[in-house]
């Protein structure tokens, strides 16, 4: 008896956009910031997580990011307003320069995974295989078109091989 896991693109699932987001309140959190938006065709996530109120006024620096999407429509330039003598550690620096980094990936890198775990056999040549007994999702936010290869290693990363074979399916 073999376990086989089947990985499929998870079209209707949000995992990866939940953690994008817990990823920007986490951020903003850590910062002392203050966002603007050009297109207001969209939710101003930084203001939305952050915890506290602020106003451009604070700000002496300001630092413009664009979000690009792959439609037309999917776009967004942030006007990222903040003090650079309150970035003097390397800790602030990083936090800055990572909410650049998922401000920039609005748009992008967002791929969400459903996994099936279920047994296979062969008797006498035919394969029987059971019905799923465990299932699971993730997703992979650092690679923006990640391949069968990028999934596999992502799955074995977050769960270990527990799998003598695994099927990936995914555009």
């Amino acid at each position: 008896m073999k376990t086989i896991i089947k990985i499929q693109n998870d079209n209707f699932g949000n995992l990866s956009s939940e953690t994008y987001k817990e990823d920007i309140n986490y951020l903003v959190n850590e910062l002392n910031v203050f966002c603007e938006l050009k297109n207001n065709d969209y939710i101003n996530i930084v203001e939305q997580e952050k915890r506290y109120i602020s106003d451009e006024n604070d700000y002496k620096n300001k630092i413009a990011i664009e979000a690009k999407g792959y439609s037309q429509s999917d776009w967004q330039k942030y006007i990222l307003h903040y003090n650079e003598n309150e970035l003097k550690t390397s800790q602030k620096r990083m936090y800055f320069s990572d909410l650049v980094k998922q401000l920039e990936r609005a748009f992008t890198h967002q791929n969400d995974y459903f996994v099936e775990k279920f047994e296979r056999t062969t008797i006498d040549g035919k394969e029987f295989s059971s019905d799923p007994h465990d299932v699971t999702t993730f997703c992979i936010l650092h690679t923006e078109f990640p391949n069968k290869e990028d999934v596999l290693n992502e799955y074995n990363s977050i769960y270990g091989f527990d799998y003598d074979e695994a099927i990936i399916d995914i555009q």
